[in-house]
């Protein structure tokens, strides 16, 4: 009966580091297929490279 569990266990974890690995399979998830201009454009969109306000970030030592 041990033998069987730590088989079965064995199985599931090998099969959870071929997933890690490979990533999902079959499955629902399907990444949009976009191009490095479109992101590009997509970030352009959400951010203002123009119009910002700067925010000095203390340092370590300073208080």
């Amino acid at each position: 009966m041990t033998k069987e569990k730590e088989d079965m266990e064995w199985e599931v974890a090998e099969t959870t580091k071929a997933l890690s690995r490979t990533g999902p399979v079959g499955g629902s998830y399907r990444p949009k297929k976009l191009s490095l201009e479109e992101e590009l454009k997509a970030l352009q969109q959400k951010v203002d490279i123009n119009n910002y306000d700067y925010k000095r970030i203390p340092r370590s030592n300073e208080k």
